[in-house]
């Protein structure tokens, strides 16, 4: 191939110089029925210019004013929910298309009803096949549902278009780089058996400080004193003790929660990762971060994994993420704890984007982050029990004595020793899989109903 042309091009000189024998027939054959007078030579030109000329002007001109369109019900998911994937393609000329053939990229780890897959050379990716035939200026819409039944960032596309002459003497391929992204939240579950007492989960809590009170709950009286608001004035034991008596309000406190994924499954990485544990273990750090959302917690995540690049459309969250968000590269997870309203969204986008993949030592992280957390914050962390090194336990039982509240909960049935530590059992592989498939049997409004409930069981049980 000569330097300077670009692959496709030259392909396409090379198949069109190939149709130049038929031209050169014909005119030959036209040449020689007027010379000897024979109709049928004439007719063998004309037909030996049309199998030239034909098949070249459907290669030439199939994909002029070809739009494909491909769009999505919804770009943001819940586990188990269906979307609808719309796919519209329309021929904007004269020149129909006998045949249309568009190969479409899908992820393997979604359901689709209705379509048809084919293999693909690429890992975890498939082929959505799609064969259309349209005439001039027909437009042609089709709709699949898309199950998610998998957690990540999952692309649709790139395409490939495929079309030709009618006779399939010539056909030409389109290669386009459309994509549309498509991210599914973990499995959230209601959390209703934690065997903890319920105001206090993972332990009592070490107020720092009490700045703020709560007027709509009162928890006494006093004397009026100087200063007070008469909204303050309790009137009815004013009455009663026939002086100014003022409301005493329970002082409030946002108790910070900091959630630690661990994405190691084994505490030695030439073992690879158990992916159900993972998944099970990051279910359950988003039902916590849920469940601690709505109890006003102010909730930070952070885990030794990487999570894949945002979106191009998005904003990222900080500037230390901005610095770190290059073309696709993969940033860490670290969301100090807060109470706005948009942190739990952005605590269930990390945890979607969390790569299954080996993760640094979560000792380090933990060392680090725990002298930036709050003064009696609760640190709970979410590991594989196969990865729970004595390392780490030292690193929390350290958190410990600084004044950390901190719990320990599991997946996996391997046995961890972790004495004086608050630790609960998620369960294994197999409870993993029974939640996937009765998420993926229902809707997300049946999770919302408690048909799910996540249940957490003492380790020493």
């Amino acid at each position: 191939m000569p330097e300077g042309i670009d692959e496709g091009t030259w392909l396409s000189n090379e198949r069109l110089r190939s149709r130049r024998p038929w031209y050169l027939v014909g005119i030959l054959l036209l040449i020689a029925s007027a010379v000897f007078r024979q109709p049928l030579l004439f007719a063998a030109g004309l037909l030996a210019l049309a199998l030239g000329a034909i098949p070249e002007l459907w290669y030439r001109f199939c994909f002029a004013g070809i739009a494909y369109h491909r769009q999505v019900s919804e770009r943001r998911v819940f586990f188990g929910e269906t979307i609808t994937l719309r796919l519209s393609v329309e021929n904007r000329k004269l020149l129909p298309l006998p045949w249309l053939e568009v190969e479409d990229e899908f992820p393997e780890l979604l359901s689709l009803q209705g379509g048809r897959l084919d293999p693909h050379f690429k890992p975890r990716r498939m082929l959505l096949v799609n064969a259309f035939s349209l005439w001039w200026y027909q437009r042609v819409t089709r709709r699949y549902q898309v199950r998610c039944t998998a957690r990540g960032v999952f692309t649709l596309g790139p395409l490939t278009l495929r079309s030709g002459d009618p006779f399939g003497l010539l056909t030409r391929e389109q290669h386009l780089k459309d994509e549309d992204t498509v991210l599914v939240y973990p499995l959230i579950v209601p959390i209703e058996r934690f065997g903890l007492p319920s105001r206090h989960p993972f332990g009592e809590h070490t107020a720092p400080r009490r700045l703020l009170e709560d007027p709509a709950r009162v928890i006494g009286v006093r004397a009026w004193q100087p200063g007070d608001d008469l909204r303050r004035v309790h009137w009815k034991a004013t009455a009663r003790a026939m002086s100014l008596q003022s409301k005493v309000y329970e002082p409030t406190t946002t108790y910070a929660l900091a959630l630690f994924v661990n994405v190691n499954t084994f505490a030695n990485p030439v073992l690879g990762v158990n992916v159900p544990l993972l998944e099970l273990t990051i279910a359950a750090a988003a039902s916590v971060a849920a469940w601690a959302s709505e109890q006003g917690y102010a909730i930070g995540l952070f885990s030794n994994g990487v999570r894949a690049m945002r979106d191009v459309e998005e904003a990222p969250p900080s500037a230390e993420a901005d610095r770190a968000a290059e073309g696709r590269l993969a940033m860490r997870v670290r969301l100090p704890p807060s109470s706005r309203p948009e942190q739990l969204p952005r605590i269930m986008e990390a945890l979607a984007r969390l790569i299954p993949y080996l993760g640094s030592p979560l000792e380090p992280l933990l060392t680090v982050e725990q002298a930036h957390l709050p003064i009696g914050a609760t640190i709970v962390v979410f590991s594989a029990a196969s990865a729970v090194t004595p390392a780490l336990v030292t690193v929390l039982l350290q958190a410990r004595a600084r004044g950390h509240a901190v719990a320990l909960l599991l997946s996996g049935d391997a046995p961890v020793e972790a004495p004086g530590l608050l630790s609960y059992r998620l369960g294994n592989e197999e409870v993993w899989h029974e939640m996937a498939i009765r998420a993926q049997a229902s809707s997300q409004a049946a999770v919302a109903e408690n048909r799910f409930v996540l249940a957490f069981t003492p380790a020493d049980a």
